[in-house]
């Protein structure tokens, strides 16, 4: 079926919202009727029972809604809306049904239905949505995204006179911008100008460092981050670090960036710092971002990949067809598929289940047109199944021994699971068959074709498990 992605996003089917009234009464509509025309499509990501915010961006959001609806363009429509009613922490209605009606009633556009709780948990970590705050994200018509906080460019721009607010590419954001020093970059920089830009610095990696003193956790970071500067600077000198603030007052960026290292952008080009953080997504600090040589993303968590690696051996941590499981991945582990292979924690044994699992990861995201750099992102809408695999490996650890007691797996070493939380289920290969390329490659052949002898876990394991993720 063509756009197989929008399913894999919202469902099937969608709630024609002014269609919603206090009887429990709705018409849904198939998504691919819904999205099969449009251009742009917005995803207006409200919090039920947090109005403080809400209620100016929805308001704007329908004036534009309406504005758009009867602009056509060559290809269709140029607008169109799905709302995601979430829940903030604080919970000030009893019956949650009933409150997503009410949020719906008189809209002029659709939402996914109250039922889809776990594909609104997944868009929610997909497009990293903070609690509480009213989010619009804007997709194009193949699913990429335009913008992840295109909120505030709306309150900016009302009338959509710059719709649909495509950011513009690093490169042009820093075209007229001096960068600073911090305050010891000189001991590592003796060729340094007063004038450097961007568009000066040697081609070679390049981070982006969001962070402010205010912080705590970003005061601990900073000096971590530092040392392994000056371990990659020695490996590649062209590597280079921007600081982009999130501080509250000139003093306090001036005191933070006084040991810092590497460039940074002025305190008080705030435009830009603001531009920067919504070209990337920002949603918490500290955030450290690599780009390669082309402006491409290589990572967002820099920062995770830091502190698993202290020495930057694995720098720049560019995505591997086969991951160790650690606790980062346990969402997305929720979320998709997965191939895990649990051994012992001795390296050579983690080295076994790498070189056993890698080719066949790489010929299955070969094979499914998935690039290893959406697949991180946790964006795989160029898959040509509607599954996405992934491949771990899980050494003896406390993570997951917890895991395999959750799921009811026995304690054996070598074990090969294809491990399908979604659909709360686990299939393991057979035992007492020798582990190989071979047998592992047969194994996944197996799983593409549903024709594993999957065990259906127990209401009692599901809870359990959602209650370990969550």
């Amino acid at each position: 079926m063509e756009k197989k992605w929008w399913e894999r996003l919202f469902g099937k089917k969608l709630i024609r919202c002014d269609t919603v009234n206090n009887s429990n009464g709705f018409e849904l509509i198939p998504v691919n009727e819904v999205l099969q025309n449009t251009n742009i499509i917005g995803i207006y990501f409200s919090f039920a029972n947090i109005n403080l915010q809400s209620d100016e961006v929805i308001r704007k959001l329908r004036d534009l809604y309406d504005r758009l609806k009867n602009e056509s363009c060559s290809e269709g429509k140029k607008l169109e809306v799905i709302q995601v009613v979430m829940w903030a922490h604080n919970d000030n209605y009893g019956d949650f049904e009933s409150s997503h009606r009410e949020s719906l009633q008189g809209l002029p556009w659709f939402a996914m239905p109250y039922s889809e709780i776990v594909l609104k948990t997944r868009l929610s970590r997909r497009y990293r949505i903070k609690s509480g705050v009213p989010t619009l994200v804007l997709l194009d018509r193949e699913g990429a995204t335009i913008s992840i906080s295109a909120q505030e460019r709306l309150i900016e721009d009302p009338s959509g006179t710059s719709f649909p607010w495509r950011p513009r590419p690093v490169d042009e954001v820093l075209k007229d911008v001096v960068l600073q020093p911090g305050g010891t970059y000189f001991s590592d920089h003796k060729n340094y100008t007063e004038d450097t830009q961007y568009r000066d610095l040697p081609p070679s990696i390049r981070g982006f460092y969001f962070s402010a003193n205010w912080c705590p956790p970003c005061r601990a970071f900073t000096p971590q981050l530092t040392e392994a500067y000056h371990m990659i600077k020695k490996k590649d000198p062209g590597f280079e670090i921007i600081f982009v603030s999130s501080d509250r007052s000139a003093e306090s960026y001036r005191a933070y960036t006084e040991t810092m290292p590497w460039l940074t952008i002025p305190f008080q080009q705030t435009a830009v710092r603001a531009e920067l953080a919504e070209l990337y997504g920002i949603r918490g600090i500290p955030t450290l971002l690599l780009l390669d040589n082309n402006g491409h993303i290589i990572t967002r968590n820099a920062r995770t990949e830091l502190a698993d690696d202290p020495l930057a051996q694995n720098f720049p941590w560019k995505p591997k067809p086969v991951n160790i499981l650690t606790d980062r991945f346990l969402s997305s582990l929720h979320d998709y598929p997965a191939i895990v292979l649990f051994v012992d924690g001795e390296d050579t044994e983690v080295q076994f289940a790498e070189t056993v699992l890698a080719p066949i990861a790489e010929n299955y995201y070969k094979t499914h047109n998935i690039s290893l750099s959406c697949a991180s992102e946790g964006y795989f809408l160029d898959s040509e199944d509607d599954s996405f695999l992934q491949f771990f490996v899980g050494i003896d650890n406390e993570l997951s021994d917890i895991l395999r007691d959750l799921i009811g797996l026995d304690d054996v070493i070598p074990l090969l699971v294809a491990l399908d939380l979604p659909n709360t289920r686990y299939a393991i290969m057979e035992y007492g068959l020798e582990i190989t390329n071979g047998t592992v490659e047969d194994f996944v052949t197996k799983l593409q074709k549903n024709e594993l002898n999957y065990v259906n876990m127990s209401d009692e394991r599901v809870e359990a498990i959602c209650n370990f993720f969550f």
